[in-house]
């Protein structure tokens, strides 16, 4: 169980934190790059844990994008990894019922390779991202350039259990009788 945010805590906020997400109460739009999700979903740990729990209950809203999406599949099937196709669809299960997709436009020309990590800035930009979560140097480094947050994953989680947060529901279809 996610201890709730409002909750006593003596953990502080990360250094050189802009904000500690205050949000009026609202889980953070968050972009996690595949290395965090992928540890989150095949490695397993206690920040692991931390980070589904905290997905799942709404205390954030990862985003996706296409390109991103792609990419997380992609390294699913390759080697180390190479899940099988049964096995990459259950660990995706338990990501993509809780994230928003949102819709990047297309910058690069078909089959133009980007910088790595420029899929999950241009998705914080056109997500409106509060939080850009990653153990990427190069990304970590591009903090004061960025208009939303670039951290690691422990201060991040760390970010959220300080803050004042309403847990999201998740939005479930709804099923008309016919």
């Amino acid at each position: 169980m996610v201890p709730h945010p409002r909750s006593a805590s003596t953990t502080p906020l990360p250094a050189g934190s802009r904000t500690a997400l205050d949000l009026d109460g609202h889980p953070p739009r968050v972009v996690l790059d595949n290395t965090v999700v992928l540890s989150a979903l095949v490695f397993g740990g206690p920040m692991a844990t931390r980070l589904r729990r905290a997905w799942r209950n709404g205390f954030c809203r990862p985003m996706v994008c296409r390109d991103t999406l792609l990419d997380l599949t992609r390294q699913l099937g390759q080697a180390p990894l190479t899940f099988s196709v049964a096995e990459q669809q259950q660990m995706l299960g338990e990501y993509l019922p809780y994230v928003l997709k949102v819709r990047v436009p297309l910058a690069a020309a078909p089959g133009q390779i980007e910088p790595g990590g420029l899929a999950f800035v241009k998705l914080g930009m056109a997500g409106k991202a509060h939080v850009l979560v990653t153990s990427d140097p190069a990304l970590l480094a591009m903090q004061a350039r960025l208009p939303f947050e670039v951290m690691a994953q422990e201060p991040f989680l760390n970010l959220l259990r300080a803050s004042a947060i309403d847990p999201a529901p998740l939005r479930r279809a709804t099923r008309h009788p016919p």
